[in-house]
């Protein structure tokens, strides 16, 4: 797995250097397991991100896990995390991302009451399986 830690010890950059690994980069917390998550919170079968369909439900949550995985991956492409939705391609995650955007700016109270429940569960799971990796190099 690259990490900025590996970055820094590759390059040689170890000079009494403490790092705090982002979450998101732990072997244990994975887009799919992200995905998995709002799926569960949304009260949604996990399958329902890979259908071809534009029912409201689905889209919206496909919506709020490509704001996610954007927020809690920035390693992964937009090409990376369409793949996760059957294949779409990118412009339907950046058209996806400005949708939930605007959908969060004009307060509509079913996206947002969404958001906030994904949002808590995926904050509670990152808290649960997510513990700070502090590394204190040594030159």
């Amino acid at each position: 797995m690259y990490t900025a830690l590996s970055s820094i010890k590759e390059q040689g950059k170890t000079n009494n250097i403490s790092l705090v690994q982002y979450p998101t980069e732990q072997a244990n917390v994975t887009p799919m397991r992200m995905l998995h998550v709002i799926a569960l919170a949304l009260d949604m079968n996990p399958e329902c991100y890979r259908m071809k369909t534009r029912v409201r439900n689905i889209v919206e949550m496909r919506f709020i896990a490509s704001i996610f995985m954007r927020q809690y991956f920035p390693a992964l492409t937009l090409q990376q995390i369409a793949a996760y939705f059957g294949g779409q391609d990118h412009s339907s995650v950046i058209n996806g991302i400005s949708r939930a955007y605007e959908l969060l700016h004009t307060r509509d109270t079913q996206f947002v009451a969404k958001y906030n429940t994904a949002l808590k569960w995926v904050s509670n799971w990152l808290d649960r399986t997510t513990q700070p990796v502090i590394e204190n190099i040594a030159a």
